[in-house]
Order: C-alpha cells, then sequence, then structure tokens
C-alpha cells in the first residue's frame, strides 16, 4: 500500500479488501460517499467520490494496465479503453 505514507501492507486487488484497509489502518471513516476526497496514493491526488476511492485503487494503482491496439495509450480500465 502506498497510501499517505506508505505503510509496506501487500494489498490484494479486491475492492473491499481495499476499502477494509483504508477504514482500519488509514482511518478512512464509513459513510459520506458521495463526498468528495483526493486519492492519497503516492504522487496520485485525483479528486473523486469516496464511494469511488477502492475502485480507483485497484484499477490505477494496483492492476496491470491495457494498452490501445492503435496508438499503445495505456488505460487502467477496459471501459475507458473501449471509449478512447
Amino acid at each position: 500500500c502506498r497510501w499517505d505514507e506508505s505503510c509496506g501492507w501487500h494489498l490484494a486487488v479486491e475492492k473491499s479488501e481495499v476499502a477494509k484497509h483504508l477504514q482500519i489502518v488509514h482511518g478512512v471513516k464509513s459513510g459520506g460517499d458521495k463526498d468528495k476526497m483526493p486519492c492519497s496514493w503516492d504522487g496520485c491526488g485525483k479528486e473523486m467520490k469516496k464511494e469511488s476511492i477502492s475502485r480507483h485503487i485497484v484499477a490505477v494503482h494496483l492492476s496491470k494496465k491495457t494498452a490501445c491496439a492503435s496508438c499503445g495509450k495505456q488505460f487502467a480500465r477496459w471501459d475507458s479503453k473501449l471509449r478512447h
């Protein structure tokens, strides 16, 4: 995990495990899912709804990227690549 100041935990690539880790280890409180918050992953800072943070971490920071066959641009999510 590289949230805030790297805690050193090896996270499973599962949204529920990431959410539980953020609550227990980093004090991210449950509730207020529609509130905006920044991703505190090392070097990120992207702001999004709190309900999207776990999915964002799994897709962008923990998963392998997929590339566009035409131009080579890297995408964290397959649906983003399809829209491209």
